[in-house]
């Protein structure tokens, strides 16, 4: 074999499957022979699942300063990686700051909806500015080896209160992307699919209402409901956080699930809330995967001491049976801090206030730290020169790892876009 007389291509494909991306990148460059196995389908997939254990924590962390409707534009944000191993302790050296390249006008701002095997989807943010009409595409973009695809512009209007969630289906080996549009109060919400694998838009599909556990203590009030989007895909499904359309009761109270697959939607009813419930308020929950399971993390104020815990639940499956249910992990007990993510280490990566008293001035900034609940102590992950650049308490994650997806297909224009930008294809396996 060509560049390599002495390997057979088994054994070079075994050799390739467990060396990091870019250093695939460049040894493309080295034979026609080596850069065809590496751009294969075949070995795409087989590298992805060779390295399912090596992924990073994407985070977007607003700017201190001025922005929204007020100044006439988004505040400015900056990205970071951070590293998220499983058998070693956090350390400062796992943040790097990560390039964003794509620009937007200052009237709106960008979105990540998630990341699945390397593949960010991005969309138009429109919470600063509601008023706004959308009309820049969605994105699906490896930054690894820097190729994206922005997709035909969909057929339905991407208002301000619809929902958009990214998902993967592993058994046709195609990322999908679902919106959710909620058109008024008597009508039932509608959802709209995108399949990468045939690059069109299908919908609008009327959601009716899942056979799934009955939501606790809501009373019918109305069928008006809204979906926020979590980012979280777990167990082939896509999950959204969704609570009713009225004032006394505004926290969450029930996850909506799609299954990428059937596609399908369920719905699983969140943790249990606090045993005592007087002058108790339970904030927006914040949704995270570890492992491909789905954590349920629940902010609780007391109100009259102005203390704050976080209680950290993770979702089970009882063996042989499609009931789900809740096991509290533990308790984080400091009012100073806010949930970031979960590392599989078992750390929680929180945003700390440096000075508590300040907070009421809305002009702090934060401190990503690491807080071990096994010994109840926090260390330091960011830079003092880089956390007084940010806000306190606006700090996103989604999980990522660096692949070779997007490698085996051929982009081409495509005049459904608005961007002039790119459509996909499926490069071919020879065998």
């Amino acid at each position: 074999m060509e560049g390599s007389p002495y390997l057979s291509e088994d054994l070079l494909v075994e050799i390739l499957a467990r060396l990091p991306v870019q250093s695939l990148l460049r040894l493309s460059t080295v034979s026609k022979s080596w850069k065809t196995i590496i751009a294969s389908p075949k070995f795409c997939s087989f590298h992805l699942s060779t390295n399912r254990n090596s992924s990073k924590i994407l985070l977007t962390a607003q700017d201190r300063g001025q922005g929204g409707v007020a100044f006439g534009k988004r505040p400015e944000e900056r990205h970071f990686l951070l590293n998220n191993y499983e058998n070693l302790p956090a350390d400062p050296s796992w943040l790097t700051p990560f390039d964003f390249p794509f620009e937007y006008p200052d009237w709106t701002s960008h979105h990540i909806v998630g990341s699945i095997n390397g593949l960010i989807c991005i969309s138009q943010s429109l919470s600063y500015f509601p008023d706004a009409q959308p009309n820049l595409p969605i994105i699906l973009w490896n930054p690894t080896v820097e190729r994206h695809v922005c997709l035909p512009d969909p057929t339905f209007s991407l208002a301000y209160n619809a929902s958009i969630e990214f998902g993967y289906a592993a058994a046709t080996d195609d990322y999908k992307i679902v919106v959710v549009r909620q058109l008024g109060e008597t009508i039932a919400p509608e959802f709209h699919v995108y399949s990468l694998n045939s690059n069109a838009w299908r919908g609008g599909f009327e959601m009716c209402p899942p056979a799934a556990a009955p939501v606790r203590n809501i009373e019918e009030r109305g069928d008006r409901r809204i979906f926020g989007s979590t980012g979280a895909f777990a167990g082939g499904k896509m999950h959204w956080l969704v609570s009713n359309d009225y004032e006394m009761e505004p926290y969450c109270d029930t996850l909506y699930t799609f299954d990428v697959a059937e596609e399908v939607f369920a719905e699983v009813g969140l943790p249990p809330p606090p045993e005592e419930m007087t002058q108790l308020i339970r904030g927006t929950p914040r949704v995270a995967v570890v492992r491909d399971l789905l954590h349920v993390v629940q902010p609780t104020l007391i109100t009259l001491q102005m203390y704050m815990y976080w209680t950290i639940w993770v979702k089970m499956e009882d063996a042989g049976s499609c009931d789900m249910y809740w096991k509290k992990l533990y308790r984080v007990d400091d009012v100073t801090a806010v949930f970031v993510c979960l590392l599989k280490n078992g750390e929680l990566v929180m945003d700390k206030d440096p000075n508590f008293s300040r907070t009421v001035l809305h002009d702090v900034h934060g401190a990503l730290v690491a807080y071990d609940p096994r010994d109840g102590k926090f260390k330091d992950l960011e830079p003092l020169s880089l956390s007084q650049q940010r806000a306190f308490g606006n700090v996103e994650s989604r999980n990522h790892q660096e692949t070779l997806v997007l490698l085996d297909r051929t982009l081409i224009d495509d005049p459904q876009t608005t961007w002039n930008t790119c459509q996909v294809q499926i490069e071919k396996d020879d065998n």
